[in-house]
């Protein structure tokens, strides 16, 4: 697993987690917060889009950044 895929399967860890548990919570006197939702999701899609780049490249189809116009 490389690095990118741990890191997304971490992002989408905290986001199960958040779904499940909840944004805060309580014990006692102190209160956490988790991470925000909407920030998760950036996040998920950014990571998402290095590991398709990823696995893209170790099959050979890298990105082409070459275009040609029709005439």
């Amino acid at each position: 697993m490389t690095d990118a895929q741990q890191r997304l399967a971490d992002v989408r860890a905290s986001i199960k987690t958040i779904l499940e548990k909840g944004q805060r919570f309580r014990k006692g006197d102190r209160e956490l917060q988790r991470a925000e939702l909407a920030s998760l999701r950036i996040l998920e899609a950014q990571i998402a889009r290095e590991v398709a780049a990823e696995q893209a490249a170790l099959r050979g189809r890298g990105r082409s950044r070459i275009t040609y116009g029709k005439i």
